[in-house]
């Protein structure tokens, strides 16, 4: 009788434990959900903004254009990121010109996609947001990294319209087709797996309360201006909608559509690199592999030369990845010569050579 009572009081005792337990855990979720919930207030009310969010069909996106004159310069985000990132840029941009940065689907300040993520759908958006902004044409492209993809699949559907195209260290088509990048079935199952699981975790604010958020934008060496824009960087994408579109993107676009625009004839090229002294592959493979992306990076860059007979390629003397944020004096440089072609008061002056400046 002792005995049974024994366990009797010992299952009580665990159970009340277990009971503890999930509560415990119970609140620290619900702590984590409003921790996420109220700064995701505090930044709307912090980080309005920049332009206007315009409806093209259902969806609105957010579009900034600032200062004045033709041709008009339409800039591209990289694959995570909002506008904020071009904001070193596009203040130089509107001394000379007239350029609107804008926000894809899901970033920034846009609403959640309605549509697969693929580089054509992209395109798409772009053309009905620009037809309903009232931005007319022509336009001088710039786009950095994934943010290429689409730009191309917009340049091959309004070739006429687009005068010339500046790309910030862009992915090649054929990028997760080669080698270091092609990944196994195994690390694109991880990949999977990573975004499924992350998914669940940010509306409970754990890549906030980690720092993941924060350090996405924060860079090695980064430049004094670039730190006073880093919180609101990283504001715009700690949302649960650009992580669930990040992962759409890695899944709805594997580069092969892309791959068959182009070339565009003479139009003005220039592809600017990051320096490769200052390679960010280190940080995502062994230093044996990383060498190797470096270069296969380096032999693509090389190849997006084929786009235009008219290209120059210049290489941004101690940069990383993210060009117009340590060296945005070059960009501006490059979309100035590219406008000034375009109208007509000083010819692109291609290069077959590589410049590192």
């Amino acid at each position: 009788m002792w005995k049974r009572n024994g366990h009797f009081w010992s299952f009580v005792h665990l159970w009340r434990v277990c009971k503890w337990l999930i509560t415990f855990a119970a609140l620290i979720v619900a702590a984590g959900a409003i921790f996420q919930f109220s700064m995701a207030q505090w930044e709307n009310h912090r980080y309005p903004p920049r332009g206007k969010l315009v409806d093209i069909g259902g969806v609105r996106l957010h579009i900034n254009c600032t200062g004045a004159g033709t041709p008009t310069v339409i800039i591209e985000n990289g694959p995570n990121d909002s506008s904020v990132v071009w904001q070193l840029v596009q203040p130089e941009i509107s001394r000379f010109t007239r350029v609107c940065s804008y926000d894809r689907a899901g970033f920034g300040w846009s609403d959640p996609p309605t549509e697969a993520r693929s580089s054509a759908n992209v395109a798409d958006e772009l053309d009905r947001l620009l037809t309903r902004a009232a931005v007319s044409g022509p336009y001088i492209i710039v786009a950095f990294e994934y943010g290429a993809l689409n730009m191309r699949m917009f340049t091959s559907h309004h070739r006429k319209q687009v005068v010339g195209m500046v790309l910030v260290d862009p992915v090649h088509p054929d990028m997760h087709h080669r080698p270091p990048f092609n990944a196994s079935t195994h690390q694109s199952a991880l990949v999977n797996a990573y975004y499924n699981v992350i998914l669940w975790t940010v509306p409970l604010g754990v890549p906030r309360i980690l720092g993941w958020c924060r350090n996405t934008y924060t860079f090695p060496n980064q430049p004094a201006e670039w730190s006073r824009l880093a919180p609101e960087a990283a504001a715009q994408y700690c949302r649960l909608p650009a992580w669930r579109t990040e992962a759409a993107q890695s899944r709805d676009e594997d580069g092969s559509i892309p791959a068959k625009t182009g070339p565009f004839g003479d139009m003005p090229l220039v592809v600017l690199s990051h320096d490769p002294q200052f390679s960010e592959f280190r940080f995502f493979f062994a230093p044996a592999e990383a060498a190797k992306a470096e270069d296969a990076w380096s032999k693509m860059q090389e190849e997006l030369r084929g786009l235009s007979s008219r290209c120059k390629r210049i290489i941004a003397k101690g940069s990383y990845h993210y060009v117009q944020i340590y060296r945005p004096e070059l960009v501006v440089s490059a979309v100035q010569e590219v406008v000034n072609d375009a109208r007509g008061t000083a010819p692109f002056q291609d290069d077959p050579e590589t410049k590192y400046e």
